[in-house]
């Protein structure tokens, strides 16, 4: 089995935190059900860097991140 690594920065894991607990306390106080999405650009041939976005009430670009196919030990 194979897994995606995505190396954030402290900035960018923060970020993805402050969304997620917006997001949540906005779906609570209109009573819906939601969630995120991850979206991770890259180009062809697979050239790093590649860029990552967070859609969940607000689309916010996280900007370059590192990736990497690994295998699960």
């Amino acid at each position: 089995m194979r897994k995606l690594e995505i190396t954030l920065t402290e900035e960018q894991y923060q970020h993805i935190l402050a969304e997620r607990s917006y997001g949540n306390r906005i779906n609570l106080e209109e009573e819906t059900f939601g969630g995120y999405e991850l979206c991770l650009h890259v180009g062809s041939p697979d050239v790093f860097p590649a860029t990552l976005e967070m859609k969940m009430i607000n689309t916010i670009d996280l900007g370059e991140v590192e990736w990497e196919f690994t295998k699960l030990q």
